[in-house]
């Protein structure tokens, strides 16, 4: 049986962040929730902007997955879009905050700050 990619996977930066949240929310059995918005904009997006925030327990239509350690949640319509992308963690002069790269958007790095 051909393993599964996972819903996304995060850089070891990201993992620690994370971490380093739950701890502080005292949430250590807390759910990380990945929300997918048609935003319309960049067309290089594909139309998506992403919202990540802990969550006490999944919805009706969620999906869950352990990833990391970690437990992922997101909308069962979600999955597709997401699977296979990337958590990263940036700290610029310009931003501080997670980043998802998702390999299933076309025209990533144009630059438009949108993704």
């Amino acid at each position: 049986m051909q393993k599964m990619t996972p819903i996304v996977r995060f850089t070891p930066i990201a993992k620690q962040k994370l971490a380093e949240a739950l701890k502080e929310q005292n949430e250590n059995g807390s759910y990380l929730r990945i929300d997918v918005y048609a935003s319309g904009g960049c067309a290089c997006s594909g139309g998506y902007s992403y919202g990540m925030q802990l969550a006490d327990k999944p919805r009706g239509n969620d999906v869950v997955e352990d990833v990391d350690d970690l437990k992922v949640v997101t909308d069962k319509n979600n999955v597709d879009i997401l699977r296979g992308s990337k958590i990263d963690f940036i700290d610029t002069l310009q931003r501080q905050g997670f980043k998802i790269e998702n390999p299933n958007v076309q025209g990533q790095g144009c630059g438009c700050g949108g993704h």
